[in-house]
């Protein structure tokens, strides 16, 4: 009975590797991290057969952006009204901007809506806040010599491993466990050389570069991009920063500075991942030889604790390369949809002439007359006081307290209100006015 188990439990750790293999996001992320950033720890990867034509025809815009060809996210720019599809998605979601996946655990909640004022909440949103704090040069080159010398010594571990594992099952004629330990080798060799020898090329650099030096002058260069799955998507993605570099970041593909080296480089990597995958197959089944597979997910697990630590203590090195800091604020929950974009109405952003100043959410409601009352309601209510005037009456009237719209109006923007001043908002944000030229005392 004994041995029948244990014969049992040989059989399924000799597949359990395969299973890895039903996954293709690993490839990407890990070849993304490599060239955003010398702070980066290679994990071992995986892949399946959809890969490797990818990886034999790869793209540096495809591989920055959407990878596996799904529907792309959208983006709807405050200061020019216009809305367009994501560039750069992967990029943007291991920089920490796309932050969907953390839901709303630890929100801020600001606040709730009074019983009296008979309005109930429609749909929860949470606006998930980032700060692009831009940076006097281009790059920081001391900022992470140390953690360059750690994530160095860590990937020459990584290597140096396999390799002695793969002489030992040599020297005792195991050459199925040869091709194993040597694949994971040369996947972190592969990822050394482009981590080392590649880098990316973000467009409006000189412009960019420009304002990096010279902070802005009143509001002339600043806008805020909103980015969704969809727009009747409950997370909303915030982004400020200046024009030039929100544009780089969202509307323009990034590039890589050595594309010939990207694609034989994933051309190897594809031989790789099929070694690899070859290997594993002629084990399933193979009793005498489970301890193998057991050995590759041992040392695969072991492999993406460095970069998951990484993560944890130094999220912002994957935006090394990059002109700008991103500061995060946690997750603010609103009761509604129209709190949220009250909330973000009132984040510093440029104005222009031509622009009507709520063209932007077209795309969560349709211009209409009851749209147009409610944009006038909100834009007569005074942010500290809420009290607010009919626009256009003769001898502006105040708006009555029990008129039903004024009080949703009213309710709205003491809910923005108290996200815009709430602690965890309100220091990022005014560390964000100084850094760009805004020296108001108070937010």
């Amino acid at each position: 009975m004994d041995n029948s188990v244990l014969s049992t439990m040989l059989t399924i750790i000799a597949y359990a590797p395969v299973v890895l293999f039903t996954e293709s996001l690993r490839v990407q992320r890990t070849m993304v991290a490599s060239i955003l950033t010398s702070c980066s720890i290679a994990p071992a990867i995986t892949g399946c057969a959809k890969d490797l034509h990818r990886l034999w025809h790869l793209d540096d815009a495809q591989l920055l952006g959407n990878f596996k060809h799904e529907h792309a996210a959208s983006v709807t720019s405050v200061k020019h009204g216009s809305s367009f599809p994501l560039q750069n998605q992967t990029v943007l979601q291991l920089a920490g901007v796309l932050r969907r996946d953390t839901g709303m655990a630890g929100a801020i909640v600001p606040y709730e809506p009074a019983v009296e004022t008979s309005f109930r909440p429609r749909r929860e949103t949470a606006v998930h806040l980032s700060f692009a704090i831009p940076h006097k040069e281009l790059r920081d080159k001391g900022r992470y010599c140390w953690l360059q010398a750690v994530c160095w010594t860590v990937t020459f571990l990584e290597f140096a491993m396999p390799i002695a594992l793969a002489s030992y099952m040599a020297f005792r004629r195991n050459y199925t466990g040869v091709f194993l330990m040597m694949a994971i080798a040369l996947s972190v060799l592969i990822l050394a050389v482009l981590r080392s020898a590649t880098h990316p090329v973000m467009a409006n650099q000189s412009e960019i570069s420009k304002f990096c030096k010279d902070t802005a002058t009143g509001l002339s260069t600043l806008d805020i991009h909103v980015i969704a799955d969809h727009w009747n998507e409950e997370h909303l993605n915030v982004v400020c920063g200046y024009t030039s570099h929100l544009h780089a970041l969202t509307n323009i593909p990034l590039h890589v500075s050595r594309p010939r080296l990207l694609l034989w480089a994933g051309r190897g990597l594809a031989v790789v991942i099929l070694l690899q995958a070859a290997s594993l197959a002629s084990l399933m089944g193979d009793k005498s030889n489970a301890w193998l597979s057991l050995s590759w997910l041992a040392l695969y697990i072991l492999m993406l604790a460095p970069p998951w630590i990484l993560n944890i203590y130094h999220p912002e090195s994957a935006y090394e390369n990059y002109t700008a800091t991103l500061t995060k604020v946690p997750p603010i929950r609103f009761s509604c949809r129209r709190a949220a974009l009250v909330f973000i109405s009132r984040l510093p952003s440029s104005s222009q002439a031509y622009v009507e100043k709520w063209a932007w959410t077209n795309v969560f409601m349709p211009d209409n007359q009851r749209r147009k009352l409610w944009q006038a309601q909100v834009d007569n209510l005074d942010l500290l006081t809420f009290e607010g005037k009919i626009p256009g009456a003769q001898g502006q009237h105040p708006l009555k307290n029990h008129d039903p719209e004024y009080l949703k109006s009213k309710t709205l923007l003491k809910e923005a209100s108290a996200a815009y001043h709430h602690p965890q908002v309100l220091q990022p944000l005014l560390a964000y006015k100084r850094t760009v030229g805004l020296f108001s005392a108070s937010a």
